[in-house]
């Protein structure tokens, strides 16, 4: 079917505006109501009257609904304005001119469709995107849509009447037919035809198989939907339905989001596929995959009378591989629907189409893969849970997406292979991409792709968060809480922030988390661990010293608070003690039974760290020095870190700072805080308060403690 003439679409467009304010737009049936959806707007049929009347109605009902939606909409608008910024960096990221959006936080998306068709002679496409949206402001009287100026505008209707628009290098601002009141529906059309560009991950590609043949796919995470069709372009806006129509040449298969209605053939060598979705869907989880795919099917049985279809598009040459893969994707439904509540798009499909990218994309409803992988499958498919059904809100919380993929992987392999395959995820795949990085997990710079996808903090370290952050609840809360964020109806097919999830974890496990959170998603680096132990007979007993310091070489965290396990082993010892490690240098006494032989600070990782240790002599450890001194630092001179060593004869409050050979105060190793008693040892990195390196030179320890006299000890830095 070819695209239809402007003229005849301005000639009809009384009718195509009722459609579309009535939401029942082509495809559109009373079923998909009971679809989950944030808002649901219904309106009774008027058969054999007029449009006029019909507007007259509509008219009417949005007077009457708009008292009682003002408070709410009033918040929305609020958090629209929040967002706003992070679509005009986004629009930064597109080179784009100083002009700046009007304003996309005045309207709420609720529908888009798609109808293109594929040009592969000039690698373009042709034909129109419909959006209805709900106005969040009174008098709106434009809007902004995200297109890159490479797609040129051929015309735009907005209520069914031809409108002005201007297009600048990555935006179209549209003039709307009227104003716009709180509440009230409006439909905009544009019709457009061009070459799609390519940025972040490729956008949209025309490119070909092995074997000669076209090959058409979309990627646009994060900013890229842009390049290809007009959409208020932020993840913060889900729109609550979709249709994707493809016209393309008979010869091909098209994989799109929800449910592949009809493919109608058009007589003129093409087919036009027609994809209905009836879930809340954010602009950058939209694709088309075109091939000349070979079609697998499975069905996943979730409950003893209801199945659904999990539908892969492979390339001939990789059908085996796609087949074999079908049993393991069922697998894998299951285990996470145990996990986290039953699949999210229950009421339509799973699958995968493949394409052209080294890796996937958990585009919704349908993955698009580079290969049939299990752990490939089983990251794309978690992300139906993280990414898809609850978005981050905005990019800066991109973790809540990739860093809970990765760490589904993990859990995927516990339950189906045991615990022993989890711990080698996490040991040998998750913490060696952690391991020399520095930096937050929250993005703070979202201008650049290789930010947003920091492959050690998004993923790997975000991955290691959850781990870390199921020792700290224990594990039968800490998936409560994972179920119970997953299945909140604040969150579920709408989006979420790192805060959310704190909140959902503090209210499960009734715990305060604020410094678990701050230290690990905002905070940088991760701790560096030197102990000291050493044990004495205490009459039947034994009494166990472990002094423990850490280094985090930046100043947010200064240090890591977390519970760390102590694990003690003898003839007949075999005992585990959590301890709580709030202090930057502590000590920790305790009583044993039996006399311990060895000692392992943190035996399950469950922290992602560097350790070093050391017995020292059972005596001293035991032992309270019987005057205040401050050692001499070993090694000395050192390069990059020394160890100072301190006696307090009694419990002190300690201050440890560090000078130049200037006299000019570069750090302050411990601020005032409580000692014990006994033998103390601090580890000094080398580097200022705020984390950078120190250079070479003659550097001053000074030690002030309660009720002594203040002692310095002379260091020598040598790079």
């Amino acid at each position: 079917m070819e695209m239809r003439d402007v003229s005849n679409e301005a000639a009809t467009s009384g009718s195509a505006l009722a459609r579309a304010l009535l939401r029942a737009h082509p495809g559109f049936a009373p079923s998909d109501l009971d679809a989950p959806c944030r808002r649901t707007w219904t309106m009774p049929s008027l058969p054999g009257k007029t449009m006029l009347t019909r507007v007259h109605f509509l008219a009417l009902c949005s007077a009457l609904i708009a008292s009682s939606l003002l408070a709410q909409e009033s918040k929305e608008y609020l958090h629209q304005r929040l967002t706003s910024e992070e679509t005009r960096r986004a629009e930064r990221v597109s080179q784009v001119s100083s002009t700046q959006s009007p304003g996309q936080e005045g309207f709420d998306v609720t529908y888009y469709k798609l109808d293109l068709k594929l040009l592969l002679s000039s690698a373009g496409v042709r034909g129109s995107v419909t959006m209805v949206a709900r106005s969040l402001v009174n008098n709106l009287a434009s809007i902004t849509l995200d297109l890159m100026s490479s797609m040129t505008i051929d015309s735009v209707y907005a209520g069914g009447i031809r409108v002005p628009r201007a297009q600048q290098p990555s935006l179209v601002t549209i003039n709307l037919d009227r104003s716009y009141s709180i509440g009230q529906l409006l439909t905009v059309v544009v019709y457009y035809h061009g070459v799609p560009g390519s940025s972040g991950f490729g956008s949209f590609t025309f490119s070909t198989t092995s074997t000669g043949s076209p090959w058409v796919w979309s990627l646009s995470e994060p900013y890229g939907s842009k390049d290809w069709w007009p959409c208020k372009d932020h993840p913060g806006d889900k729109a609550d339905s979709l249709d994707v129509w493809i016209t393309c040449e008979s010869r091909f298969k098209v994989g799109s989001e929800g449910r592949l209605i009809s493919v109608l053939d058009n007589g003129d060598g093409t087919k036009t596929h027609k994809w209905k979705h009836r879930y809340p869907i954010a602009t950058y989880l939209v694709s088309i995959a075109v091939a000349e795919y070979t079609e697998l099917s499975g069905w996943f049985k979730y409950s003893s009378s209801d199945s659904m279809q999990v539908l892969n598009y492979a390339l001939p040459g990789s059908a085996n591989s796609a087949s074999s893969s079908m049993g393991v994707t069922l697998s894998m439904l299951q285990i996470f629907s145990d996990l986290f509540g039953l699949y999210p798009f229950i009421k339509e499909k799973y699958g995968h189409s493949q394409f052209g990218w080294g890796g996937g994309m958990e585009h919704q409803t349908m993955t698009s893969l580079g290969s049939f992988s299990e752990s490939l499958i089983a990251h794309e498919m978690a992300h139906q849970w993280f990414g898809d059904m609850i978005t981050m809100r905005t990019w800066p919380h991109i973790w809540l997406n990739e860093g809970f993929a990765t760490y589904a992987v993990a859990l995927y392999r516990e339950k189906k292979y045991g615990s022993a395959a989890y711990l080698d995820e996490i040991i040998n795949s998750i913490f060696p991409g952690v391991k020399g990085s520095n930096g937050s997990v929250y993005v703070r710079d979202t201008s650049s792709t290789s930010t947003v996808f920091n492959n050690a903090l998004v993923y790997h370290k975000g991955g290691t968060v959850l781990h870390m952050l199921r020792h700290v609840l224990g594990d039968s809360v800490f998936f409560r809480a994972m179920k119970q964020y997953a299945t909140d109806p604040r969150f579920q097919f709408a989006t979420a922030s790192t805060e959310d999830f704190q909140s959902v974890c503090e209210t499960v496990s009734g715990k305060s988390l604020g410094y678990f959170f701050n230290e690990w998603i905002y905070g940088g680096s991760y701790p560096t661990y030197r102990y000291e132990w050493g044990t004495a007979q205490n009459g039947s007993n034994y009494t166990v010293r472990v002094t423990l310091s850490q280094s985090v070489g930046t100043s947010n965290p200064p240090f890591f608070q977390m519970p760390i396990d102590f694990k003690f082993m003898g003839t007949g010892l075999d005992t585990t003690i959590v301890v709580m490690n709030n202090l930057k240098s502590q000590v920790f006494v305790f009583d044993l039974p039996k006399k311990p032989t060895s000692f392992q600070l943190d035996p399950n990782n469950w922290i992602i760290k560097d350790v070093s240790g050391t017995i020292v002599n059972i005596e001293e450890a035991a032992s309270v020095p019987e005057e205040f001194a401050l050692q001499q630092n070993y090694p000395n001179p050192f390069n990059p870190s020394t160890v100072i060593p301190f006696d307090l004869p009694k419990a002190s409050q300690v201050r440890l700072e560090i000078y130049n050979g200037l006299g000019q105060l570069v750090d302050v190793l411990l601020k005032d805080q409580m000692f014990a008693a006994g033998h103390h040892t601090v580890q000094f990195e080398g580097v200022s308060a705020s984390g950078g390196s120190l250079p070479s030179g003659v550097y001053y320890c000074r030690l002030i403690a309660s009720g002594s006299p203040i002692q310095t000890r002379k260091m020598v830095l040598v790079r």
